[in-house]
């Protein structure tokens, strides 16, 4: 298993606050499968994080970091990894998407069930999905940790098949944790098998890889 979105990276941002809890993070990533962590600490905040050259970045001014090439993407390859704020207007998360992958990247859209536009319209992740965009969920979101209303969303995500890969989203060693083993229970019972290695280790591995990343399969009932 691959996890793409993790804040494991010590004392930068609100994600694990020294090394010690990284290295705690690490070994519960490792003992429970992952073979794989992505390093995406937040970035592009103005005025509270000025470190630009993180991997999850907030588009307040990311056209012009794309001109300037000053963007850090998932292993160097295509892909962005974009996060959003959860009140943003639908109408401004779709430009923003779409000027991204204008300018030749493809967005990996951070935990869409989460922004409050994608709660009360799916239709929007559809959008995304039928236009080459990634999304990516938050395992916190499938176990309940982040609300009914992402649990919900990631659930109707997933059933129509329209997810590409599950992270962790890790903060820390307590609550919001890295590995995947929690979460199988919850994936075996609604998603086809095939399903389910795409989300956690195939499309991930693809993503490094700088490869294209398949339709997933249909969801059996």
């Amino acid at each position: 298993m691959i996890d793409l979105h993790c804040h494991i990276l010590p004392g930068v941002d609100d994600g694990s606050p020294d090394a010690e809890t990284s290295l705690s993070m690490a070994r519960h990533a490792a003992e429970s499968g992952v073979t794989a962590i992505a390093v995406t600490p937040h970035c592009n905040l103005p005025g509270f994080r000025r470190n630009y050259r993180g991997p999850d970045y907030r588009p307040s001014n990311i056209r012009t970091l794309i001109e300037q090439h000053e963007l850090i993407t998932l292993g160097g390859s295509r892909y962005l990894l974009v996060e959003f704020d959860f009140g943003l207007p639908g109408s401004v998360l779709l430009r923003t998407l779409e000027a991204i992958a204008q300018r030749g990247l493809v967005p990996v859209v951070a935990h869409p069930e989460r922004y409050d536009a994608v709660q009360r319209d799916p239709g929007l992740a559809a959008w995304c999905f039928s236009r080459g965009m990634l999304l990516q969920l938050n395992k916190g979101s499938l176990l309940g940790l982040l609300g009914s209303r992402a649990e919900d969303t990631a659930l109707h995500l997933l059933s129509h098949g329209l997810a590409h890969l599950i992270a962790s989203d890790a903060h820390d060693g307590r609550f919001r944790t890295t590995g995947f083993r929690s979460l199988l229970p919850v994936l075996e019972p609604i998603c086809h098998p095939d399903y389910i290695a795409l989300l956690l280790h195939g499309n991930p591995r693809r993503i490094l890889r700088d490869e294209p990343i398949p339709i997933p399969p249909l969801q059996s009932d």
